[in-house]
């Protein structure tokens, strides 16, 4: 089964995250935070591993 990831809060828009996915899966959203396409996403984990305020998060199905 694929890993999901979601934002959560904390996001600071370091990029960190946009900059590790490697199809692009990462988008920002108005200058607040990012969100992640589920469709597009491979469910790696490189951008929860990036991310230094830990706002991206494995969703538990």
């Amino acid at each position: 089964m694929k890993k999901t990831f979601t934002v959560k809060g904390g996001c600071v828009l370091c990029l960190n995250c946009v900059y590790q996915c490697p199809v692009r899966a990462i988008s920002i959203i108005e200058d607040v935070s990012v969100a992640i396409d589920k469709e597009k996403c491979l469910g790696c984990g490189k951008c929860a591993k990036s991310c230094q305020m830990e706002a991206i998060v494995e969703i538990q199905n």
